[in-house]
């Protein structure tokens, strides 16, 4: 690739005199009606068009001085906007008073969260309770089981072959 150059002044000096006849409406008709515009439209032309072959050749040199080599990365993008902002570690912890186990300072023990909320869930009934329902449930189903004709499951049996199985996924 090679490299960009700035514009000669002899290239500036032919393509300003242009520039300058299409930025500009014409004058004529005006200047016929009001004569003073004529002796005013020169006052009036910008004074930015004359030091531009100077100017162009320092913003030209700019501009190629601030493309980058390199497309950055999408680590280093992500390191740079991300500095300073790193996790930290936690210290301020406590033993919960009613379960015993670690948790936050000033936070809800999630254990007995979770447990209240399983109590609030069962509608405020004990293990035994919850047994002895789900006794009942089976025996119900049991029941429809013999008159249909059916055989009757032992649901105990299932449930402990169930909790082997899902110990034995867990390892």
């Amino acid at each position: 690739m090679s490299a960009l150059r700035a514009p000669s002044p002899a290239f500036l000096a032919a393509f300003l005199p242009v520039a300058r006849a299409s930025l500009l409406p014409p004058a004529a008709p005006l200047a016929r009606r009001i004569p003073l515009l004529h002796r005013l439209r020169t006052a009036l032309l910008p004074a930015v068009f004359r030091p531009i072959p100077a100017l162009l050749g320092v913003l030209w040199d700019g501009l190629l001085n601030a493309v980058p080599k390199k497309k950055t990365s999408h680590m280093k993008k992500r390191h740079r906007q991300m500095a300073g902002k790193a996790l930290k570690d936690v210290t301020a912890l406590n033993k919960c008073s009613a379960c015993g186990r670690t948790k936050r300072a000033h936070v809800l023990c999630p254990y007995c969260v979770q447990s209240i909320k399983q109590w609030f869930g069962t509608g405020f009934k004990t293990k035994a309770d919850l047994e002895a329902d789900k006794d009942e449930q089976y025996e119900a189903y049991n029941e429809a089981l013999r008159l249909k004709g059916r055989k009757s499951t032992n649901w105990r049996e299932e449930e402990a072959e169930d909790q082997k199985t899902k110990a034995a996924k867990t390892f």
